[in-house]
């Protein structure tokens, strides 16, 4: 893997209302009220195979819609699993 160095403000949350960091277990409600596990597994394969084949056969514009609109999920989630464990440290340290 790549090292990198960040700015601090890369590990703050961008997508996430102050309501959803207040609350990050709601947003893992929420992700998972839109998809099941069979259909995260869907989208998450569909995303990889139209990245690594650099093509999009097939995709209608609604199904090309809803990969992005999951893309925008998934980010949330990772957000608000972040936050979690964040707060989960911050709880140890003390």
């Amino acid at each position: 893997m790549i090292t990198v160095s960040y700015d601090e403000a890369e590990f703050r949350p961008r997508k996430l209302s102050a309501e959803e960091i207040a609350h990050p277990d709601q947003v893992v409600e929420d992700f998972f009220d839109y998809a099941n596990m069979p259909q995260v597994r869907g989208f998450l394969w569909e995303i990889f195979k139209t990245m690594v084949s650099c093509s999009y056969p097939g995709l209608k514009r609604r199904e090309k819609a809803s990969l992005i609109y999951f893309y925008e999920q998934v980010e949330k989630l990772l957000e608000a699993i972040h936050v979690m464990h964040d707060q989960k440290n911050q709880e140890n340290e003390n």
